[in-house]
């Protein structure tokens, strides 16, 4: 994963991020992204194995989207 001059990630939407990745491009904490995806709030991620879980770069970046639609006063 890069990092811009302001030190946010660059996303990728044919990889596969892991939850830490998915929390630092969000600027949240590991347990929240963990806690947004047990409510919903976030699509639950793709298991690779039994400690493995992955989210798909196009989702992040739809997602990011929305959650700026939602900020600004938009529906989604």
């Amino acid at each position: 994963m890069q990092e811009t001059a302001s030190h946010l990630p660059t996303i990728n939407p044919s990889a596969l991020y892991r939850a830490k990745e998915c929390a630092r491009f969000y600027s949240i904490g590991l347990s929240t992204w963990w806690h947004w995806s047990k409510i919903g709030k976030v699509k639950r991620g793709t298991k690779l194995g039994s400690k493995i879980t992955v989210w798909e770069g196009s989702y992040l970046l739809e997602l990011k989207r929305e959650l700026m639609d939602q900020a600004q006063g938009g529906e989604v």
